[in-house]
């Protein structure tokens, strides 16, 4: 960012300098040349407050198939839209972008988490996010443990979080699973269940079966 602080400048960068500098995430050649394009649809056709787009069944199964192809989408139509849908299909970017992005696009907040924003009862975006990649629901469990719930990232409902789960949040021993679970480490070092952890919530059968049949929707 330093380097190329923005869209102008990476878009006009040298690809040869460019991958050095992320050569350490792997697949350096492939990210470089994604990261100009988005730099160079960016600069042609830049995200916009009332101009959306439709994303192929996200954020649900269905969703977008009653838009046509290339319809913009004002924001006042209630069909399901986002701002970065001409730039990418992917569920990670949407999400990535949703929960640090959006509210600011729209002006909404002068920041992700609602910054700025007086409106009573307003609710960032990130609160409605619910993404598949293990990182991004372990944060978000976590943002949604600083508000004092218990989150499942499967199905978006939260109940206030146990007392237990509380002091270890606070007590840094809080330990995540490949799902983005969340599991209590005891003053001993050891991990309890999930359902343990929060004294509520997924147990790890649950967390398996819901998995499974969200790649299987696929």
């Amino acid at each position: 960012i330093e380097k190329y602080p923005t869209p102008e400048a990476l878009a006009s960068a040298d690809k040869e300098d460019i991958v050095p500098i992320i050569r350490h995430l792997g697949l350096q050649n492939q990210r470089a040349g994604t990261y100009q394009t988005y730099a160079k649809i960016w600069l042609e056709d830049p995200p916009a407050k009332g101009k959306r787009y439709a994303v192929r069944d996200y954020p649900t199964k269905g969703a977008g198939r009653d838009v046509k192809k290339g319809e913009i989408l004002a924001d006042d139509d209630e069909r399901v839209g986002w701002e970065i849908g001409h730039m990418t299909q992917g569920p990670y970017a949407i999400d990535s972008w949703r929960i640090f992005c959006r509210d600011v696009l729209r002006g909404l907040a002068d920041g992700w988490n609602g910054e700025g924003n007086t409106q009573e009862g307003f609710q960032p975006e990130w609160m409605r996010v619910l993404p598949t990649d293990k990182e991004l629901r372990a944060y978000l469990r976590w943002m949604w443990l600083k508000e004092g719930f218990a989150w499942d990232p499967f199905t978006g409902e939260k109940e206030v979080a146990s007392e237990r789960l509380m002091r270890a949040a606070i007590d840094g021993r809080i330990a995540w699973d490949e799902q983005g679970g969340m599991r209590i480490v005891d003053e001993s070092g050891e991990q309890g269940g999930d359902a343990e952890a929060a004294g509520q919530g997924l147990g790890m059968e649950r967390v398996a079966a819901v998995s499974a049949a969200a790649v299987g929707g696929e």
